[in-house]
């Protein structure tokens, strides 16, 4: 079992009140802190074992390999543009209305 730190106070024998001996006592422990080496882990990406493990899961999962760039979402490009001109003219065309109406 650990001493407290009151039991370590007294055991010192010091002239030096709990309150000063304990600030000294920390300050001496945050130095043999400043010693200690924390080792460097490598970046899990460059792991060989954990690039084969994400190959497994893409091709578990059905995900494709290459990308074509003819998608957006997994909607074909050409379809989003006549969309996006179908929903802007008809937005034109409703502002256009409501003008003449006046």
């Amino acid at each position: 079992m650990q001493k407290s730190y009151n039991q370590m106070w007294k055991e010192s024998g010091t002239d030096l009140s709990y309150k000063e001996w304990r600030r000294m006592y920390d300050d001496d422990n945050e130095l043999n802190f400043d010693k200690v080496e924390i080792p460097k882990i490598p970046p899990l990406k460059d792991n060989p074992m954990f690039k084969k493990t994400m190959s497994d899961l893409s091709k578990a999962s059905g995900l494709k390999e290459d990308v074509s760039g003819k998608t957006t979402l997994g909607i074909n490009k050409n379809i989003l543009i006549i969309a996006s001109i179908i929903i802007v003219g008809a937005i034109g065309y409703k502002i256009y209305q409501l003008k003449k109406g006046k």
